[in-house]
């Protein structure tokens, strides 16, 4: 019996033992974690809490202002093309955006043997356009194939915009500025891709004209009398025209253009978007209707588009 108790009191010793070195181990491994959690802060420690605090309150404060004063973000606006929207406004088209600045005529004579849908390397990566044309139909925000912001976007996934897309430019123009849904070039470079207007290494079918200004809304009509006469008519009774443009003095390979405004001497404005330099110029209209493309598909060459 004796012997027994011994023994019995051996083991309870050990397992004291061992119970005692487990609690301070949970000890030191307590102490441990909230020392490495609330050891005293370093300069660099407090320079990157405050770094951090500042960024959070800046943010905080323009989150705030744009929710009180929303017209504050015009410029921000007017610096991503994704949210700008231009409506015009047929009482007070000058009222606009005072930070979005009109194309000033330079008062040139456009020379057609010299027009270029060619676009600049300089041009393509370094430029953002933001700029109103005065069309015939009110304010319309200019887009260029070549901007910065999606000149390098791949049309269809397989060609870049500034090659390859003044088809959805153009388009994206009238819509963007003369209805209710604001978009840019790369928005209609999607649609033509999910809805066939996209043509691999051509650019887009001439059904990309009809087909994506009416699903935005806007009657498109074939102009196949495209006299002076009529295509002047046109553009002085609330018209935009889009032009296919065929290949000789005007471009090498086909490129669409806007007929924006007749002007008091006859001649007319264009939108380009591929040559900004083009729409600050005056245009012989009936050396323009001359260089249309020879193709009457779809619609083609000229379409009228009733804002």
């Amino acid at each position: 019996m004796k012997q027994y108790n011994t023994n019995q009191s051996s083991k309870s010793n050990l397992l004291s033992s061992f119970l005692l070195l487990g609690i301070l181990a949970c000890v030191f491994t307590i102490i441990g974690s909230l020392y490495a959690f609330y050891r005293p802060f370093t300069p660099e420690d407090l320079r990157q809490s405050a770094s951090r605090l500042c960024t959070n309150i800046a943010s905080c404060i323009s989150s705030l202002q744009e929710s009180l004063h929303p017209e504050d973000s015009s410029e921000q606006l007017a610096a991503d093309a994704s949210d700008i929207r231009i409506l015009p406004d047929a009482d007070t088209p000058a009222s606009k955006d005072a930070s979005i600045p009109y194309l000033e005529s330079t008062g040139e004579q456009g020379d057609i043997s010299s027009f270029s849908s060619d676009i600049e390397d300089s041009e393509t990566l370094e430029t953002i356009y933001t700029v109103m044309l005065d069309t015939g139909c009110g304010p319309m925000l200019y887009y260029h194939q070549g901007d910065l912001r999606w000149g390098n976007y791949l049309y269809g996934g397989e060609d870049p915009m500034n090659k390859y897309g003044c088809g959805p430019t153009a388009v994206s123009m009238i819509i963007n500025s003369f209805s209710d849904t604001p978009v840019t070039p790369t928005t209609l470079a999607d649609w033509s891709t999910e809805n066939g207007g996209y043509a691999l290494h051509s650019g887009s079918y001439h059904s990309l004209i009809p087909d994506a200004l009416t699903a935005y809304g806007f009657d498109v009509e074939s102009v196949t009398d495209r006299s002076y006469e009529h295509v002047s008519d046109l553009l002085s009774s609330g018209h935009i025209l889009v032009a296919l443009m065929g290949k000789g003095s005007l471009t090498k390979n086909g490129h669409f253009v806007l007929f924006t405004k007749l002007l008091d001497n006859g001649e007319v404005r264009i939108a380009d978007p591929a040559n900004y330099e083009n729409c600050s110029k005056d245009w012989d209209l009936e050396q323009l209707l001359s260089e249309l493309k020879k193709v009457y598909d779809n619609g083609a060459p000229l379409w009228s588009v009733t804002l």
